[in-house]
């Protein structure tokens, strides 16, 4: 018995490195030290008659050894997890640590300040919230759940469903107000100060239409950012005509201290959905995010 409870915490500690990827931020996440998970490595590696992981001076990296015992054991411990869970939540509540990976402005504006209700509606849930606008790899880095624009490639393993969707907006300050007067369509944006948000090099596009009539500008930025807060912010103090989602906007469009621009010129909206490892109904923690971000939009909607 001893010796498979150790077999277990080994493999638990080779799964964090290679997650981590880095014997630090393991030591770091499993409350260890690095000498200590160094060492449960060699007793595995000792155990099993081959090198898991490649070291150097300055990274690891997983041998093809490692990589194929990386993926059995990711399902035994998923597969652990989820019996886990099953049994816990006939018991009462939802429990364990959920990690979650969110677009960082989404996640500022729109999730954070809703996430008192979930918490007490879930106090045995852990979450791990994680903003970021990069693709994070939901299996190799332990995320459950994922909000993205796009759904989850047909030939992957991922599951996702659509829970709501967000527009776009033209908004400036009232202070920036005055230049306008002459601004009847997006042809004319260009003759306007505007603020783009810029995340890599592929060229910035605004598409518009109005009835059966459609136009798309390229902006030409007078200020660009690859942070949407940084965009916010410019936008209030009357920097110019920035292109914003609702869920950073509609508050202050309701308090007067931004105006919507060409409210009768529509942008597509962008869908958002839940991407995830493991079917809702094998994990109630999962389930319960799941219903409370859908319940979220739908309030939203009404």
């Amino acid at each position: 018995m001893e010796a498979s409870l150790d077999r277990f915490h080994l493999i638990q500690v080779f799964n964090t490195v290679a997650r981590q990827g880095s014997f630090t931020r393991a030591a770091r996440e499993l409350g260890s030290t690095v000498s200590a998970v160094s060492k449960a490595i060699q007793q595995l590696e000792q155990r099993l008659g081959t090198r898991l992981i490649h070291r150097t001076t300055r990274a690891q990296s997983l041998t093809d050894a490692g990589r194929d015992y990386l993926e059995t054991t990711e399902r035994i411990l998923t597969d652990l997890r989820e019996v886990e869970e099953r049994l816990h939540s006939t018991k009462g509540q939802p429990s364990g640590l959920l990690r979650v990976t969110v677009p960082t402005a989404l996640g500022q504006f729109w999730l954070a300040p809703r996430l008192a209700q979930f918490t007490s509606r879930y106090p045995d849930i852990r979450l791990d919230l994680i903003l970021d606008d990069q693709l994070r790899d939901l299996t190799g880095e332990g995320f459950d759940l994922a909000l993205r624009s796009q759904p989850a490639p047909a030939h992957s393993t991922l599951y996702s469903q659509q829970i709501g969707q967000h527009q776009r907006l033209l908004v400036a300050a009232p202070d920036y107000l005055a230049a306008l007067d002459s601004l009847s369509s997006p042809e004319q944006l260009n003759t306007f100060k505007l603020l783009c948000y810029k995340y890599s090099h592929v060229p910035v596009s605004w598409a518009f239409q109005k009835g059966q009539e459609a136009i798309t500008i390229a902006p030409n930025p007078h200020f660009s950012s690859n942070n949407y807060y940084a965009l916010y912010q410019a936008t209030l103090s009357g920097a110019g005509i920035a292109c914003l989602y609702d869920y950073l906007v509609e508050r202050d469009i309701a308090a007067g201290n931004l105006v919507q621009i060409l409210p009768d010129w529509q942008q597509p909206s962008r869908p958002l959905f839940a991407v995830y490892q493991q079917r809702r109904a094998a994990s109630a923690k999962l389930d319960a995010f799941w219903q409370f971000l859908a319940d979220s939009f739908h309030s939203n909607a009404r």
